[in-house]
């Protein structure tokens, strides 16, 4: 056995011998491990680990690379004859691949096999059946698209490349795809932040991108709610009460009123007190006249 250890540890295995023995035996160590460098374990009395594994002197278990158990054999009569045809087996089958890896759970094509996420085999994913053949067709699943609804063949697919991304169609509730079901031009406002317009007698989503959902600062001022009808949120800088893109006389004369009606604007709250007084009247005037 410590042949056959030197002999894989020579020619690179990852493969480790470790020796359980009784902690009483302790004084014939050299003789576990017949004085080579292979680790050793004592056994403490009750002895639990020789009884949970169910072994006896002598005895021989083998594990895989994830630690379950391929063989358990006593060894007194002699080293099993497919002892090293196992071992080499064991370590032919570990795989490059790390199991924690985070991926996009997406059908994915590598090397014309279907794997149920982005990683295709890196995650230590085994592929899938290809029962729809999506990586016998023509597509490359690698293709760069833009995510908007998009019509082909009658069909809604969830990116402008179709299927030549190997995606599938995707259950059309709204009808979008059906024929002629607007007009070219015509324009569909009634979700501000979901626009859509119509090409070729179908609706088109409009992709909308708002500063402060992209994370975008709002410096010197701050993000106020859209009007109805709008998606995004507009920066309006502090001191402008009526949001009109200037600071004068005008805002002065609101945060007045706002202060003596005791009532509360944030974008007039200059010293960010949460309080709205004469405090905040001083340091609007010194803003306007500079």
């Amino acid at each position: 056995m410590n042949d056959l250890f030197t002999q894989w540890q020579s020619d690179g295995l990852p493969v480790q011998l470790i020796g359980i023995g009784k902690d009483s035996h302790m004084s014939s160590l050299g003789n576990w491990t017949n004085s080579n460098n292979a680790p050793v374990c004592a056994d403490t009395s009750p002895f639990s680990v020789w009884s949970n594994w169910g072994v006896s002197q002598r005895d021989l278990v083998v594990l895989d690379h994830e630690g379950n158990v391929v063989l358990d054999q006593n060894i007194s009569s002699g080293i099993p004859s497919n002892l090293e045809p196992l071992v080499e087996s064991l370590v032919s089958n570990i795989n490059d691949c790390d199991s924690s890896l985070a991926c996009p759970e997406v059908l994915t094509c590598c090397d014309g096999l279907l794997y149920p996420t982005g990683c295709c085999s890196d995650n230590c994913d085994e592929s899938i059946e290809d029962v729809d053949n999506i990586c016998g067709s023509d597509c490359d699943s690698s293709l760069a698209c833009p995510g908007v609804l998009t019509c082909c063949d009658g069909l809604l697919y969830p990116t402008g490349c179709c299927s030549n991304n190997c995606d599938e169609p995707i259950e059309d509730v709204d009808n979008i795809c059906s024929e002629s079901v607007c007009e070219d031009g015509e324009f569909d406002n009634t979700n501000p932040c979901n626009p859509m317009e119509c090409f070729d007698g179908q609706w088109f989503e409009i992709v909308i991108d708002c500063a402060e959902q992209m994370g975008v600062p709002c410096d010197g001022g701050v993000y106020v709610d859209p009007l109805e009808g709008v998606c995004c949120s507009t920066c309006i800088q502090y001191g402008d009460s009526n949001s009109d893109g200037a600071i004068n006389v005008l805002d002065v004369v609101l945060l007045v009123n706002l202060v003596l009606s005791n009532e509360y604007n944030e974008l007039v709250d200059m010293n960010s007190d949460n309080n709205l007084n004469v405090l905040d009247v001083v340091v609007l005037i010194d803003l306007i006249i500079g």
